[in-house]
């Protein structure tokens, strides 16, 4: 009997299990070797200099949301042919952030003072050199994420890793925290942008098509602005704080937000890699798009739930034995921005999803309704809550104004989105919320921070595994799965809770 081919179905569910195993793998990799070169330079650094360079981040992360208009994006949908676009994308691209690297270099000087720090000049004009490459390497990282090619950009950023790392080190013991940080990502994005161009498929040189440059603007320009109002959602935090606060403060809460976004590092780069052409694709061939919501948002928070939970219930002693106790301040902040990653991570996702059917308009709309909410919320809590109160304003405006907006944008592609999420997270949340508690609770049985932050986590983390077992099985790969001892463990996990799962999540765990 021949061999038939597999069906499209199943051909996609691969390519994105693979991606995405591929991402998140990578991506725990580099994390957790991201968070050991922290943890050496935050012992060099002092909160002070880790404020500037978290103000100069400010500008970079507004400028860089402009620097190619939007339009790679279209590379990653499936109804449009690269063939016709990808020339046209890159001369764009390139004019574009080039344009603004230099003029943010030109303006460094006034736009560190309006921040509330001059010493950010100098960082600032570094970080333009960021703006500048971003133009050049937009066509290759486009086309290799289209292809669901995760292990290449696992092996470039593992690469950059290393001169990256070396850079910072290197800098920082010179005396200039500040600088460290901005001319290493500098090289980390030199790097990772010649070995993806290296390893694209097909290049393209610049070229234009001026039958194709009306079609991006219109799909890209509103995609750029609602990236833009949210870069100034996630940045105008630290404004307010360096300006109310002063540049320590602004440097405990960089550091508490970077944790808090640790949620986002582990599935960010899956969610922006794989969901706007899986689901593109998804879509394009009339699949199951309800179906593909409940698994989407299931998978996201089982991961996001887990650390969020454990980030919140172990704060203190997660600075202290990471970071040293010079940073323990950031701790009040860290437990509230916990709960503020969750959500975020959740919204990412659907903004990705919004974002593969088209609609960048109704993003745009939903940034600037979240804006002009978040900007007298942030005001009122700066001032009567701090640190605190900052983290509570963003909570306010991603739970209350942000989510039920994307919901409710979707509702024109999936029926009734609003119960597949509730759905989906309910047992993540749920096993999260118990998992958080017994890290707690085991944490106080102990005075050390280090045994705090060890017994607490390895408690929770065990708690959380046993209770999520049933939910993260259809995530392993086939080929362990098939394996006998991984099955006996795996069954060993669940059987407490599987029926119970099955329960909160509509039977069908």
């Amino acid at each position: 009997m021949p061999v038939t081919d597999a069906s499209p179905g199943s051909v996609l569910g691969d390519q994105v299990r693979r991606g995405a195993l591929w991402s998140a793998g990578s991506t725990l990799f580099l994390r957790f070797a991201n968070i050991a070169i922290m943890a050496i330079v935050a012992r060099i650094v002092a909160p002070e200099a880790f404020g500037v360079f978290a103000l100069a981040m400010v500008v970079q992360g507004v400028v860089v949301s402009l620097a190619e208009l939007g339009i790679s994006s279209a590379l990653l949908r499936n109804d449009l042919d690269p063939d016709r676009i990808a020339p046209t994308i890159a001369t764009v691209s390139i004019i574009t952030s080039l344009v603004l690297g230099t003029t943010m270099a030109v303006f460094a000087d006034p736009l560190a003072a309006a921040l509330g720090s001059p010493d950010a000049a100098g960082p600032l004009r570094v970080m333009a050199l960021s703006v500048a490459l971003i133009g050049p390497f937009v066509v290759p990282g486009a086309l290799i994420q289209r292809d669901f090619r995760q292990d290449v950009i696992f092996r470039a950023a593992a690469i950059a890793f290393v001169p990256s790392s070396a850079v910072l080190l290197l800098v920082a013991l010179a005396g200039d925290g500040a600088l460290a940080f901005a001319w290493s990502r500098v090289a980390a994005q030199l790097v990772t942008g010649v070995i993806l161009t290296m390893k694209v498929k097909k290049r393209y040189r610049p070229g234009f098509r001026r039958d194709q440059i009306g079609m991006l603007i219109r799909f890209g320009l509103p995609l750029a602005l609602a990236n833009l109002l949210s870069q100034a959602l996630l940045n105008v935090d630290y404004v307010f704080v360096g300006r109310t606060l002063g540049v320590e403060a602004t440097g405990l809460y960089s550091l508490a937000f970077t944790i808090a976004a640790w949620s986002t590092a582990v599935i960010g780069s899956v969610l922006n890699g794989i969901v706007q052409p899986a689901f593109s694709r998804v879509r394009h061939e009339g699949g199951d798009l309800r179906g593909a919501l409940l698994q989407a948002c299931r998978t996201v928070a089982l991961v996001a739930c887990a650390i969020g939970a454990l980030t919140l219930a172990l704060a203190e002693p997660l600075l202290t034995t990471i970071y040293g106790t010079q940073w323990t301040g950031a701790a009040p902040a860290l437990v509230v921005l916990a709960v503020y990653g969750v959500i975020f991570v959740l919204g990412l996702l659907l903004a990705n999803i919004i974002i593969s059917t088209g609609r960048t308009g109704g993003l745009l709309l939903v940034q600037v309704a979240a804006l002009a909410v978040l900007l007298p919320a942030m005001a009122v809590g700066v001032r009567y809550g701090g640190l605190v109160g900052v983290g509570l304003a963003h909570i306010l405006v991603s739970a209350g104004v942000i989510l039920p907006l994307y919901l409710l944008m979707l509702r024109r592609t999936i029926p009734r989105p609003f119960g597949v999420m509730v759905r989906a997270i309910a047992w993540p949340v749920c096993a999260g919320t118990a998992a958080g508690g017994t890290a707690w609770a085991v944490a106080m049985l102990v005075s050390a921070a280090p045994a705090k932050f060890l017994l607490g986590g390895l408690a929770g983390g065990i708690l959380y595994l046993v209770l999520t077992a049933p939910l993260l099985l259809p995530l392993v790969p086939p080929s362990l799965r098939r394996s006998r001892t991984f099955g006996r463990v795996l069954a060993g996990l669940a059987w407490p809770t599987s029926w119970l799962a099955r329960r909160m999540t509509g039977g069908r765990a």
